[in-house]
């Protein structure tokens, strides 16, 4: 375990918030120790390297691919949530001189909602406080990056932001802590090539283990993008 993810989980067994997490996860010494946490992630290092950033296809060309298949059900969780890339109010970095927890804020930013679908989260308040806390578990000193950027961005204080707002004051989950502290693995993963595959078999592959199925289809109200749906997840976690 790396001395960020160590700290970040004893942050979450003292039942700490996510903005009470944010300082103590700021320190130069634990950025480097980010840093070499990441590249010790099989894949990263290569996209890193890289600075990998393919666009994503249009949704009614996710939409097409076979019913069960990542891609699919992607497409058909923004509908449902009247969603589009790129949601968060936060200046990312790719260039040559972006650190590894820098270009990883990058990477959690554009999949944010990959990993909605992936988790099985919902895009209530309530599950937008767990998937951070899943986030935290995966990469705590690049969340704790992300949310110190967002909390000064000029457009946080719009309305549509209001739950991100809210996300600061949210206690970390211990449960949903520890399903991102398993699935790193998907740090190091190209998704934008993995549309095809079916949902079931990336989770597997990226041992992200089911939710508990009381918080599973865990609907409610979403103050940020001021949209209120019925739960898009089913009881086995699949559309």
């Amino acid at each position: 375990m790396s001395k960020p993810q160590e700290i970040a989980r004893g942050l979450t067994e003292r039942r700490a918030t996510l903005g009470e997490a944010v300082p103590v996860l700021r320190s130069a010494g634990l950025q480097a120790a980010s840093d070499a946490a990441l590249l010790a992630v099989p894949g990263f290092q290569r996209l890193h390297a890289e600075r990998w950033d393919p666009p994503i296809p249009e949704l009614e060309t996710l939409a097409a691919l076979p019913v069960g298949s990542f891609g699919h059900a992607y497409a058909g969780y923004m509908e449902h949530y009247r969603l589009s890339p790129d949601f968060f109010p936060i200046q990312t970095r790719l260039g040559a001189d972006a650190t590894p927890t820098q270009y990883a804020v990058h990477r959690l930013n554009k999949s944010h909602d990959f990993i909605h679908v992936l988790g099985a989260y919902e895009t209530s308040d309530t599950d937008e406080v767990a998937i951070q806390s899943f986030v935290f578990g995966m990469a705590p000193v690049a969340l704790a990056t992300f949310l110190a950027e967002a909390a000064v961005h000029p457009d946080i204080r719009q309305a549509r932001y209001k739950h991100l707002r809210d996300i600061y004051a949210g206690q970390i989950q211990a449960e949903d802590f520890e399903r991102g502290a398993v699935a790193s693995a998907l740090l190091g993963e190209r998704l934008e090539t993995l549309w095809e595959v079916p949902l079931e078999e990336l989770r597997q592959r990226l041992g992200i283990a089911a939710r508990a199925p009381e918080y599973l289809g865990r609907g409610g109200e979403n103050s940020c993008g001021g949209f209120t749906a019925m739960p898009f997840f089913t009881a086995t976690g699949a559309t």
